[in-house]
C-alpha cells in the first residue's frame, strides 16, 4: 500500500470511531463516562417535570393515579318544582252538528213564479222563500167561500124560523152541519192557496237551494236546506269504559283549524245507552261562544277536563325518566351534586306532571342531560341569557 492509500485508510478509521463514540486514545474502547452523564441529565430532566407540578415527591399531572382522581363535569339544564293546577283531560276529536236543520219541502204542486231567498241569507220562521203559480187553487177558494156564505145564511134564516115556530129542529140540525163541513172546505181552500207560499219552517241561514224560476214542481219536493248556526253542537263518541267519569257540566275546550283561539264548552247530555257494535256512547256538548264564526261539519279536537287538582306541584315531564312502571328524576344538590329520586305521580298534561310523592317546590331538577348523568355525578347548570 502506497503511503497515500495508508492515510486515507487512518482517515476513515477515526471518522468512523468519532461516530460510533469511541475515543481513539483508549484503544478503541467506548467511554462510559458520556452515557452516565447523559443517563444522570434524564433523571435531573424528569425530576423538573415533577418539581414543576407541584406535588412534591408524587406522580405528575399526566399520570395514571391523577386520572383516577379526576372530576368530571356534566353540563346540563334545570327547572325547579312548581305550583299550578293539574287537570285529568280526555282528548278526542269531533264534528260539528246542528241541533236545527230543516229540509224545507213543497206543500203544493205548480210552476215556480219568484225565488225571494238565495244560498247565505237569513231568514227567520215564516218568511216567504218562493212563491209558486196559484190560479187553481183561488178558483176553489172562491167557490168554497160562495158555498160556505149560503150555507151559512141559510142556517141563521133557519133559527129564526124555529124561533117562530115556522121550521123544526132537524131542519135547522142538517143545516148546522152543512154549514160546518162547508166551513171545513173552506179552511182547507185556504191552505192550499197558502202553501203555494213556500214558508220558512225555523229560522236560521238557507244552506242549499234545489229550484229555479220556472220549475213545475211536485208535492213534497225538497226546495231549500236551512240550518240554525246558533244550535251548533259538537259531538263525540266516548269508550264505554269511561262511562263513569262523564257527567252534564263538565267543561271542554275545543279547538278547530279555522280558528286560533279556543271555543269553550260544555257537556249538554250523555246518552243513557252504549252502542253495541261500537263500543261507545255518545256525547253532546254545547258551545258557550264564538258560533257565529262556526260551521256545521267543521272536524275539531276537544279536551274535555274530567278532574282538576288545584295548588299542587308540577314538573314539566323533560325531566322525568321512566323505567317500566316506575319514574325518577335527578335532582341537583347545594354542591352540584345529584340524587337519584323516585316519583309518585298525579295527572298529567300536554307539558307537565302532577307530582305526589318525591319532590319539593323550588326543587331544581336536571332536564337536559339527564341521560348522561348518574348518582354519583357532579353537573354544571347552563343558563342562557335572553
Amino acid at each position: 500500500m502506497s503511503k497515500l492509500g495508508r492515510l486515507l485508510f487512518n482517515l476513515v478509521l477515526v471518522l468512523v470511531l468519532c461516530s460510533c463514540g469511541v475515543d481513539s486514545s483508549s484503544g478503541g474502547k467506548a467511554t462510559k463516562k458520556d452515557n452516565t452523564n447523559k443517563q444522570v441529565g434524564n433523571k435531573t430532566d424528569k425530576q423538573g417535570r415533577r418539581n414543576k407540578s407541584g406535588k412534591k415527591g408524587g406522580k405528575g399531572k399526566f399520570d395514571k393515579g391523577d386520572e383516577e382522581d379526576e372530576v368530571v363535569v356534566i353540563n346540563v339544564e334545570s327547572e325547579n318544582v312548581s305550583r299550578g293546577d293539574a287537570a285529568l283531560v280526555f282528548k278526542t276529536t269531533t264534528i260539528l252538528e246542528a241541533d236545527l236543520e230543516s229540509a224545507v219541502t213543497s206543500k203544493a204542486s205548480g210552476i215556480v213564479l219568484k225565488i225571494n231567498v238565495e244560498v247565505g241569507d237569513k231568514v227567520e220562521a215564516g218568511d216567504i222563500l218562493a212563491v209558486l203559480e196559484s190560479d187553481v187553487q183561488q178558483l176553489r177558494l172562491q167557490s168554497a167561500q160562495a158555498t160556505y156564505q149560503k150555507s151559512h145564511s141559510n142556517y141563521e134564516r133557519a133559527k129564526s124560523l124555529l124561533k117562530k115556530g115556522l121550521t123544526n129542529q132537524e131542519s135547522v140540525d142538517n143545516l148546522k152541519f152543512e154549514t160546518k163541513s162547508l166551513k171545513t172546505n173552506l179552511d182547507q181552500a185556504k191552505l192550499d192557496v197558502d202553501f203555494t207560499q213556500i214558508r220558512a219552517p225555523i229560522s236560521g241561514v238557507v244552506t242549499k237551494r234545489s229550484i229555479k224560476k220556472g220549475n213545475l214542481i211536485q208535492l213534497n219536493t225538497a226546495v231549500y236546506q236551512i240550518v240554525d248556526f246558533e244550535s251548533l253542537q259538537a259531538i263525540i263518541n266516548v269508550p264505554e269504559n269511561k262511562w263513569s267519569m262523564f257527567e252534564e257540566g263538565l267543561e271542554v275546550l275545543l279547538q278547530f283549524a279555522n280558528l286560533d283561539e279556543i271555543i269553550i264548552g260544555s257537556i249538554l247530555r250523555v246518552d243513557p245507552v252504549v252502542d253495541s257494535s261500537t263500543g261507545t256512547f255518545k256525547v253532546v256538548i254545547a258551545l258557550d261562544q264564538n258560533k257565529a264564526k262556526l260551521r256545521p261539519g267543521l272536524f275539531g279536537k276537544t279536551q274535555i277536563i274530567l278532574d282538576k287538582h288545584q295548588d299542587t306541584l308540577l314538573l314539566t315531564k323533560n325531566a322525568i325518566i321512566r323505567e317500566d312502571n316506575n319514574a325518577y328524576v335527578y335532582v341537583i344538590q347545594n354542591d352540584n351534586t345529584v340524587v337519584k329520586t323516585s316519583l309518585e305521580l298525579g295527572y298529567e298534561m300536554d307539558d307537565s306532571v302532577e307530582i305526589l310523592v318525591g319532590l319539593e317546590e323550588n326543587q331544581q331538577v336536571v332536564t337536559t342531560g339527564k341521560n348522561n348523568v348518574s348518582a354519583e355525578s357532579t353537573v354544571e347548570v347552563i343558563e342562557y341569557n335572553d
